[in-house]
């Protein structure tokens, strides 16, 4: 396919964002994303050239078979010639986006990508090494024992957190909180380290959040909570970042406090919209199975926003 699948979502000439190729250093292309396994990988990327080649690897050699999806928002750095090489194995997918289009835009299309490729089970983490991949596995056997949702935490008994100064006030103040306020009995709300059985989540429920930044992740895990999804909590190592920088905007933390309120006001489970049908799905733009109706609104392609391929 064209478009979002095959060679992924072509920057669009329009946005200054984009990803720019020269003659030296052509844009590279990626073949379609395709299933090799029932467990999915996914780790968003922008401008992570210094981590995700190893954390890719080291995906791969867990003892759990499973492909990794990359969904990348125009990486200037050189992630995407890592990407090229780490797409050599099959097992490896990328999908593109024309720009930054949000951390919660990626992982929502990782939901609907999952689910349109038949997955099973859907894992998703940072991609600057703050997770560790061999978390995973432990991930994956707390599905296998009966949990529906399970929760990387920092605040679980035995979790760590290798945050200094403002940044763990800020990170166990925030989580406290929202337990606080959400009376819900979970003690890590934002971090993106989770895996989910995809059929035991009802379709839509994630993938129509209207959060793009990184207010999806405390929407997101609220919304399973209150769906009545049992939730696993296993604790972690969070390391802080090796390489690059913390990529937060600060706006996002008032977008962030503005939610929790919000979610605080209304505790009702969320209404959700259902997946649109494979023609509806269909992007006229990159022609990407990606639309989806977020917020009751028109369908919204997660994998170009609309820009579709650049000429």
């Amino acid at each position: 396919m064209a478009g979002a699948i095959a060679g992924g979502v072509e920057p669009s000439i329009d946005d200054p964002k984009r990803a720019v190729s020269t003659p030296e250093q052509p844009m590279p292309a990626f073949p379609p994303p395709r299933r090799t396994a029932d467990t999915l990988v996914f780790v968003p990327t922008y401008n992570e050239a210094g981590t995700i080649g190893a954390l890719v690897e080291r995906v791969l050699a867990l003892p759990v078979r499973a492909d990794v999806l990359v969904v990348d928002d125009g990486s200037t750095d050189g992630t995407l010639g890592v990407l090229a090489q780490a797409a050599a194995d099959p097992r490896v997918g990328v999908i593109r986006r024309p720009g930054k289009l949000g951390l919660g835009s990626a992982h929502k299309l990782a939901w609907l990508h999952a689910r349109r490729h038949g997955y099973a089970r859907l894992v998703t983490l940072d991609a600057d090494l703050s997770h560790d991949p061999a978390d995973i596995p432990r991930l994956l056997a707390a599905l296998d024992d009966g949990a529906e949702v399970a929760i990387g935490s920092r605040f679980a008994p035995g979790g760590r957190l290798d945050y200094r100064g403002w940044r763990r006030l800020l990170s166990r103040t925030a989580n406290a909180l929202a337990r606080g306020m959400l009376r819900l009995p979970i003690r890590e709300f934002t971090t993106s380290l989770r895996a989910a059985r995809l059929d035991r989540v009802p379709a839509g429920l994630v993938e129509t959040i209207g959060a793009d930044g990184y207010a999806f992740f405390l929407v997101c895990v609220v919304r399973l909570a209150r769906q009545g999804l049992a939730i696993a909590e296993i604790p972690i190592h969070f390391r802080d970042r090796s390489h690059g920088v913390s990529k937060i905007p600060r706006l996002e933390i008032l977008r962030g406090a503005k939610n929790l309120l919000r979610l605080a006001a209304n505790r009702r489970a969320a209404d959700f919209a259902p997946l649109l049908g494979p023609d509806e799905s269909r992007c006229p733009a990159c022609e990407g199975p990606y639309r989806v109706m977020v917020a009751g609104s028109r369908p919204e392609c997660l994998a170009c926003a609309g820009h579709g391929r650049s000429s």
